[in-house]
């Protein structure tokens, strides 16, 4: 039987691999992983997609309001007064719509708009955020409801006639911040 030595320490069994007599084992045992200071890998965890928790809106305990009721203000949200944006600290926010069938870089200013969210000193409550995001959804309605949706989106078109989405068949359903921006999600009625 012969043994070989490396340069790590390691002494090898000569014979060949997979016989009984193949081995290695260590020529100077290691010291004892507890008396070694260790230092722990950092763990690196993605960001979650939102890392602001999202603005929900409810009415009566369901969730979503609808952007006709907010318009005419018959309809108060669940928690209207909460002060939603105290926390952050901001003056101001940006509100982005989105919508299928809708290019952003031809309707930017109608899909994007910046507002105070601290008005006359307090914070802009629930219902005031609501408001504000039914009333920018209903100015770029009017607006896009003028002129033709990207082919293939028809079915997502916002029009005041009988086909079509029309104001009245949307529901806002909550704000999700993305990327310094909060974008409404709304749900259509059919």
């Amino acid at each position: 039987m012969s043994y070989t030595s490396t340069s790590r320490g390691v002494v090898l069994h000569a014979t060949r691999a997979g016989t009984g007599q193949h081995q290695a084992h260590a020529a100077d045992s290691p010291i004892h992983p507890a008396a070694i200071a260790q230092r722990h890998a950092t763990i690196f965890l993605s960001p979650p997609q939102e890392s602001i928790e999202a603005i929900t809106f409810y009415a009566h305990g369901w969730p979503g309001v609808r952007v006709k009721d907010i318009l005419k203000n018959t309809v108060v949200v669940d928690s209207p007064n909460d002060p939603i944006f105290e926390e952050r600290g901001w003056r101001a926010t940006i509100v982005h719509l989105e919508w299928p069938g809708y290019d952003p870089a031809i309707y930017r200013d109608l899909m994007h708009q910046r507002i105070d969210v601290r008005p006359n000193g307090g914070y802009m409550s629930r219902q005031d955020f609501a408001t504000r995001i039914c009333f920018r959804f209903l100015d770029f309605h009017k607006h896009v409801s003028k002129h033709l949706i990207a082919p293939g989106w028809e079915k997502w078109a916002l029009t005041s006639g009988l086909e079509g989405i029309r104001v009245r068949d949307v529901v806002l359903l909550s704000a999700h911040y993305y990327t310094s921006v909060w974008v409404p999600e709304f749900y259509v009625i059919q």
